[in-house]
């Protein structure tokens, strides 16, 4: 954005027309703010179905609360959202008795709006394995999360370092074969 407002800025350099460039400049923020905080959800990559969330469908979505605090602000809260696995399934994720050989090499990989990325095992969300619990998150003590946060926010409370709370998530990446590098 700022390469834009730079243009507009030298085609616009005369104090009469600096309330055009206001103005525009209004515009632009708007239009990304807009970009930025509308829900959208895609989980691909080796997945039975690839699927996009947006506002609408998700909202349909089984929600759950839980509380868990972060470890950044130091502050407790109950967040609400979506768990991960169950939006796993819902792509045709294998889990459960179906998640074994090859498929235990599986990984996700959580992409933020700013390319942030974390990964975690298929086997440590699985309920039958590690049972990591994981929540996608839309709302922060009742609220919608804010837009430096959201639209949806990762939330693994059982971390000790808050990393993977990945902020502005909008990526859901299965990678099946992580690596084809054998053994030695």
């Amino acid at each position: 954005m700022s390469n834009r407002i730079y243009t507009i800025y030298y085609n616009f350099p005369s104090m009469k027309n600096a309330r055009l460039f206001a103005a525009v400049f209004v515009l632009q923020v708007i239009a990304l703010a807009q970009q930025t905080s509308s829900l959208r959800l895609e989980i691909n990559g080796d997945v039975a179905k690839s699927i996009v969330y947006e506002e609408a469908q998700w909202k349909q979505l089984r929600h759950i609360s839980i509380s868990a605090t972060n470890l950044h602000d130091k502050k407790t809260a109950t967040y609400s959202g979506v768990r991960l696995l169950d939006l796993l399934k819902e792509a045709g994720v294998p889990s459960g008795e179906s998640l074994r050989g090859k498929t235990l090499a599986s990984c996700i990989v959580v992409i933020a709006a700013d390319g942030y990325q974390v990964v975690f095992s298929l086997a440590e969300l699985d309920e039958s394995i590690g049972n990591e619990q994981v929540l996608v998150a839309d709302a922060e003590d009742g609220k919608p999360l804010s837009p430096e946060t959201g639209p949806l926010r990762l939330i693994v409370p059982g971390d000790k370092r808050p990393a993977r709370w990945v902020r502005m998530v909008k990526t859901i990446r299965v990678v099946t074969n992580p690596s084809s590098a054998s053994a030695p």
